[in-house]
């Protein structure tokens, strides 16, 4: 019976991942995370891309919900996910929030005053963040059973390992161009994904699939 028990769980378990791969295999997910996080990433070179951000913030659901209804809905139906009981709370989320605000923070206060230790924790936010990167890899991973997700957490590190070792004139510039890639790398994959998606799935006519049209 307990072996039973753990199959059921199991079969579970990738019902669930096969769900998550088919409703975000329009990139989607990955779009609107790059873009969020280029983003952030100019608001350290001026403030008033806060407005973007909160139009992103604001409007995001919204104009998602368009392009599924144009894009997705039509290709393959409506999938719904099992709603999420509560906001991740696990240990590697709670250090990935306080990581990336603290990394984040620091940077952005470098560019307003002359703090050494704010200057140096900037200067080695590009690092910390591409660690902290790979929390968010690894929950795709585990929501979607694709491997691949792990590229974007390998390739954030590398970036800021990669950004960390190179001089730049101020913290904050490494900052900036560190989270444009990142955001610009995961922007790219969810317009490749999107491309792949809809031609994986072309929307069919009735007379593609043999039915007449009544006059």
């Amino acid at each position: 019976m307990k072996l039973m028990n753990m199959n059921e769980e199991i079969d579970l378990v990738k019902l669930e991942q096969a769900t998550f791969r088919t409703a975000n295999q329009d990139g989607l997910t990955e779009f609107w995370m790059g873009l969020m996080i280029m983003a952030i990433g100019m608001l350290l070179v001026s403030s008033s891309f806060a407005a973007y951000i909160a139009l992103i913030i604001i409007f995001q659901v919204a104009v998602t919900e368009r392009i599924k209804e144009k894009y997705t809905y039509p290709r393959i139906g409506r999938v719904k996910l099992k709603e999420e009981s509560e906001i991740p709370s696990t240990p590697g989320w709670i250090a990935f929030a306080i990581i990336a605000i603290i990394a984040i923070s620091a940077a952005f206060i470098s560019t307003q005053a002359g703090y050494e230790a704010v200057h140096l924790i900037a200067a080695w936010a590009p690092l910390l963040l591409g660690i902290v990167f790979l929390q968010p890899s690894a929950y795709l991973v585990e929501r979607s059973g694709l491997k691949r997700y792990y590229a974007f957490g390998v390739s954030t590190l590398v970036l800021g390992v990669l950004f960390f070792l190179l001089p730049f004139p101020h913290p904050a510039d490494r900052m900036t161009l560190f989270m444009l890639l990142s955001g610009g790398i995961l922007t790219l994959a969810g317009v490749t994904s999107m491309l792949r998606f809809t031609r994986k799935y072309p929307i069919l006519e009735l007379e593609d699939v043999g039915v007449e049209q009544e006059e």
